[in-house]
Parts: structure tokens; C-alpha cells; sequence
């Protein structure tokens, strides 16, 4: 299987631990993210990401998650 990678600013969700981070770096198996608007890093798994959906960004750009 092919693995998916991602470009440094992608909205992305770290699925071990739930949350929602903008790539910061890296191109093995751990990158960094931090939260958008920023805040502090960690580190996630790269084969543990997942492109984060409008609905989980709402939050952070101060919109309704509501439709």
C-alpha cells in the first residue's frame, strides 16, 4: 500500500490522539504538528494521519459547526 503524505500547512488529524493540527515538518515515520493559529508542537505518527473535514476546522476559525 502507498503511503500518504502530506504538504507542510495541511489541516490534518492526529487519529491516536484526536486532534486537529497543521503540519509543521517532517517526511518520515513522526511529524510535527501544532494547532492551526498556533500554540505547541507534538509529535504524530505520519501513517496516524488523516486530512481534517471542514466541520473539525469551524472550530478554529470561530464558526458554527452547524449547518
Amino acid at each position: 500500500m502507498k503511503e500518504m503524505t502530506y504538504r507542510s500547512g495541511a489541516h490534518v488529524v492526529d487519529t491516536d490522539s484526536g486532534r486537529v493540527g497543521e503540519l509543521v515538518a517532517g517526511d518520515g515515520p513522526a511529524v510535527r504538528l501544532r494547532p492551526p493559529g498556533g500554540g505547541g508542537e507534538w509529535l504524530a505518527r505520519a501513517d496516524a494521519l488523516r486530512l481534517a473535514r471542514a466541520d473539525e476546522l469551524k472550530q478554529f476559525r470561530g464558526e458554527s459547526a452547524s449547518y
